[in-house]
């Protein structure tokens, strides 16, 4: 059984946010890790979930009304996949994400 979803949004997303992680997450060539993960939560829906242990992102910062264009691109791409995001500000950055997928026959 093939697993539908909005594959090239999905895979522009975690390329935005793992691209933005070395100048954002690790200034100044610091060294850190970035963990990579995504689970089934539920019948039709998974969670993939971004992890940096950097400098985390700033409170001021709001997804919702960011200027940036990687976040607006997270956003929108987070969007385009029917999905719903959040972000923890917990030592480093976790985006969390929210999305369905369906299984044709």
């Amino acid at each position: 059984m093939p697993i539908t979803i909005k594959a090239v949004p999905l895979g522009l997303l975690l390329n935005e946010i793992l691209s933005n992680a070395p100048q954002h997450a690790f200034p100044e060539g610091r060294s850190g890790k970035i963990t990579i993960s995504i689970e089934l939560i539920q019948k039709n829906r998974y969670r993939l979930i971004v992890t940096d242990d950097g400098v985390g992102l700033p409170e001021k910062i709001d997804l919702e009304t960011a200027e940036g264009l990687g976040l607006q691109l997270i956003k929108i791409l987070t969007n385009q996949i029917d999905g719903t995001i959040e972000i923890n500000r917990d030592k480093g950055t976790t985006f969390k994400i929210v999305f369905p997928f369906s299984c044709e026959n």
